[in-house]
């Protein structure tokens, strides 16, 4: 009897478990294909429930072509690698997509038909040894509208998700986003406003050519707050100064209803400080030149200071100043030019930007027992301090603002995402509206209920200064050849378009964030590595000084030597080159006994690593197969026993 149950357990038993393997493979490859657990730190492998919903909600199948030299990528590990990630996430895509999505991998060899469609589709290639290296995406719609990603940047990965969500959901959705514009400044008319305009002068801001290329633009009425509809997609509202309660009654239920809302407000703008009159031509000085949305911006748990502007000695800009009769160049802290350090990373709106040009900020604070949530994503520097806006009125000296100017080693939010429920800024209804002819106030209560609270969190993007948008902080002027050229000197321009694009996308799209990378350096080992590299320089140096003392004595001695004799200057010459030469012995051997110590200390934590990811594990995983073989081995005796 045990005879013929041990051979059922060395044959039959194995036959059976090898077809009970097999089995079990078919059904994880064809029932669970779409089963993952990410593991990784950052969730690099979870697409977020944004992402989820925009695949759910496209209307029409779309093609992904996914164009890739893996062939010559194989010269180029990390590129290689990269390359898997984005590939395995587009197909993470198209399975999650429900059949919407049609992915096609090529790889677009030198000089075949497949190379030829990638250069036709506008993508960028890398010149490699062996040829083109294609890295992009080309997806298409049912329309034959198509969208592109030209090429791969390793850099930005960790908006990976992201870029492909967006060119997703542009295909699903192809209109233009409608652009709607409210404000003080003249943004249609240039710096002379309406009344230029009417004498044929009209010089409309750059900035809103740059907006034109890339979204159908309407500009409001603010006497018509009825054009603040859903059709608008994202308002804007550029130094929104001296709105009517009826006005800011449209704002507050365009956001509260789904809105998105991008604000530039300022607590003293100097573009109007500056603009001339329209009957004299000449600047109106004085005056109160802010725009603060008090009432709305309480509401929403944030406010602006107000009175006070944001000034950073860091980040303050070189201007020149014709005081004392002649030409001088200072600091002016209350106009930054705003690095690529002081942006936000994590943000799609300002990781790519190098540097923003704005003139007296403010500063964004949120307000106690407010409900929404403040992301910074431009801020100041620990250099910075308030100051007073009336220290800006007239003509302001530099000098005079320097010696005011005390850092208080605060860091100040200058612009930022205003998200979370919010509550409306009239719990009282709409305001009512006073007749033209004098009658007695009306109720212009709408026809539709009034939005008390929003269904879902708000989104607002909050600037705080409209003098960014003005061309002298963002633009040069060149005149070629009897053209005028225009010439970027700061990203303030990208800064808008990049709002308006995010802000114009669907809220699961405006809610994705930056992911983290896939490719994780050895931090330990690299900070080893750069101490030991400062410690290096250290002696390096200090090698050098010696080296610099040495000659110089040797330079002394050369010089006495019409007084001295020969025997003598050889002499101190030896003695001297003697000890240079010892101390430098000395030093090369204390630099070498460092570089030891280094790599000693990082070959030791590799090796305990490469245990830990090599041997470690695979023991630990031998020692619970044996674990449970013993147990069964036993429970299976203990079975025989008892039967």
């Amino acid at each position: 009897m045990k005879t013929g149950s041990k051979a059922l357990l060395t044959g039959t038993g194995l036959i059976a478990a090898f077809a009970v393997f097999l089995g079990l493979n078919v059904l994880v490859n064809n029932g669970l294909r779409d089963t993952r657990i990410d593991l990784t730190e950052a969730r690099l492998y979870t697409l977020s429930e944004g992402t989820r919903n925009v695949l759910k909600a496209i209307p029409e199948p779309i093609t992904l072509r996914f164009f890739f030299s893996d062939k010559l990528a194989s010269n180029a590990p990390q590129l290689k690698q990269y390359g898997t990630r984005v590939r395995e996430l587009l197909e993470r895509y198209a399975a999650l997509a429900g059949g919407k999505i049609r992915l096609e991998v090529i790889d677009p060899e030198p000089f075949t038909e497949a190379e030829d469609r990638a250069v036709q589709a506008g993508l960028q290639g890398a010149q490699l040894p062996g040829g083109s290296l294609y890295f992009g995406l080309v997806g298409s719609n049912a329309l034959d509208q198509q969208q592109t990603i030209p090429f791969f940047q390793a850099e930005k990965e960790q908006f990976l998700e992201y870029d492909l969500t967006k060119l997703v959901y542009a295909l699903s959705n192809p209109a233009k986003p409608t652009v709607g514009i409210l404000g003080a400044l003249p943004l249609e008319y240039g710096p002379g406003g309406m009344m230029a305009a009417m004498r044929g002068q009209a010089q409309p801001y750059l900035i809103l050519d740059q907006i034109k290329q890339f979204f159908q633009v309407k500009m409001l009425d603010a006497s018509k707050p009825e054009e603040i509809d859903d059709k608008i997609s994202t308002l804007i509202l550029a130094h929104p100064k001296d709105l009517s309660p009826q006005l800011q009654y449209a704002i507050d239920q365009y956001v509260l209803k789904g809105g998105r809302l991008i604000v530039f407000a300022d607590p003293y703008s100097e573009t109007m400080a500056a603009m001339p009159n329209p009957m004299t031509g000449q600047p109106m000085p004085g005056g109160d030149q802010s725009s603060l949305l008090p009432e709305l911006f309480k509401a929403w748990g944030i406010e602006i200071a107000p009175g006070k502007f944001v000034a950073d000695l860091s980040m303050a800009q070189r201007v020149q100043t014709g005081r004392s009769g002649a030409a001088a160049v200072a600091d002016y802290i209350p106009w930054l030019a705003i690095p690529g350090e002081r942006l936000s990373q994590d943000d799609v709106v300002t990781a790519e930007l190098t540097q923003i040009n704005t003139a007296s900020m403010g500063s964004i604070r949120k307000l106690e027992g407010g409900t929404t949530t403040l992301t910074p994503l431009i801020t100041s520097s620990k250099q910075a301090m308030l100051m007073d806006v009336a220290d800006l009125q007239g003509d302001p000296n530099p000098q005079v603002l320097a010696e005011k100017f005390k850092a208080t080693g605060e860091t100040y939010v200058l612009a930022a995402r205003i998200s979370g429920p919010a509550k409306t800024a009239f719990p009282g209804g709409a305001p009512a509206v006073e007749k033209k002819d004098g009658d007695k106030p009306a109720d212009a209560r709408p026809a539709a209920a009034q939005v008390t609270e929003s269904a879902k969190p708000i989104n607002v993007l909050l600037v705080a200064d409209a003098d960014l948008l003005d061309d002298r902080f963002w633009v040069r002027t060149q005149q070629m050849m009897g053209q005028s050229m225009y010439v970027p000197i700061a990203a303030n321009a990208d800064l808008l378009v990049n709002a308006i694009d995010n802000m114009s996308g669907s809220g699961d799209l405006i809610g994705l964030r930056s992911r983290g990378r896939s490719q994780r350096p050895f931090e330990m080992i690299d900070n080893m590595r750069r101490v030991a590299e400062q410690q290096f320089l250290a002696r390096q140096r200090a090698l050098e000084q010696k080296l610099e003392t040495t000659q110089k004595q040797l330079a002394d001695l050369q010089s006495k030597a019409q007084d001295q004799s020969n025997a003598l200057l050889s002499a101190e010459q030896e003695a001297a080159i003697t000890t240079f030469r010892d101390d430098l012995l000395s030093t090369r051997r204390e630099l070498r006994g460092v570089q030891r110590e280094l790599n000693r200390d990082i070959e030791s934590l590799q090796f305990f690593v490469k245990f830990i990811n090599i041997g470690l594990m695979p023991l630990l995983a031998a020692l619970v197969a044996v674990g449970l073989a013993i147990v069964w081995r036993r429970r299976r005796i203990r079975r025989a026993i008892e039967g």
